[in-house]
């Protein structure tokens, strides 16, 4: 996987986190900086990138009018000071307006969210070659952060992911994958797909679930506690569950 080329244009006190943010990944390459809208046009006449963190209001020109100047548009991610909720609208090359100071976690979920909006690269060939066997479909999946690697996690191998403090921890078929998220960031990323939470550190694929009582859920050979107040709602998922079967 290629690295994502990066580039700030922003105040300096903003540019130096976002810097120290890229340089945590390995899959981010920082290109550049800029602190004025000029300097930074210039660059982007001349050179390409990929993702672009620009100051929705720049000095004598807003973000967006910055945008409209470009010869070639990358992904944006706005940086905006004001706090009042904002939506990304119909420009698809326009991911987030992260509100300052920004969090590493809220970067990070700007990353993922390039990870899955950017088109797939094709490699086209000069010469013939043999087909290769179609490769099984392995359904949906998303992309986390790993330590300073991006993971593609199928969703379907999923069997449950377990909270800790500032880290989660995912259980697949076949192995265990660290990532360095809240349980609260992460179900937001898997709401709507199958999982449930059954206690404040523990979201579960339902459709791993192999029994189950009031008190706790079996996944294999797993056996996850479900606490007081997610009874209720667990048994109703589990039972519409059934009564799908």
């Amino acid at each position: 996987m290629s690295r994502i080329k990066c580039l700030i244009i922003d105040e300096p006190y903003v540019a130096s986190v976002l810097e120290s943010y890229i340089s945590e990944l390995d899959t981010l390459e920082h290109v550049g900086t800029f602190y004025h809208a000029i300097d930074g046009l210039m660059y982007l006449q001349r050179n390409k990138i990929d993702l672009l963190f620009l100051d929705i209001m720049l000095p004598k020109v807003t973000g967006e009018a910055f945008l409209r100047l470009l010869p070639c548009r990358p992904r944006v991610v706005f940086l905006s000071d004001k706090k009042k909720r904002w939506t990304r609208g119909d420009d698809e090359y326009i991911l987030d307006c992260l509100v300052k100071p920004v969090t590493f976690e809220s970067f990070l979920a700007s990353i993922e969210r390039y990870y899955a909006t950017a088109p797939p690269v094709v490699v086209k060939r000069s010469f013939p070659t043999r087909r290769k066997r179609t490769a099984p479909d392995r359904g949906p999946f998303i992309y986390l952060f790993s330590g300073k690697s991006v993971v593609k996690i199928f969703l379907d191998e999923v069997l449950y992911i377990e909270g800790f403090k500032n880290y989660a921890k995912i259980t697949t078929n076949e192995k265990e994958i660290v990532v360095y998220q809240g349980l609260a960031a992460i179900e937001t990323r898997f709401a709507g797909r199958g999982f449930m939470r059954i206690h404040r550190s523990l979201i579960v694929a339902t459709s791993k679930v192999t029994a189950f009582t009031e008190q706790a859920i079996e996944i294999g050979t797993h056996i996850l506690p479900v606490s007081a107040p997610y009874r209720k709602q667990v048994a109703r998922l589990i039972c519409a569950g059934l009564r799908d079967v």
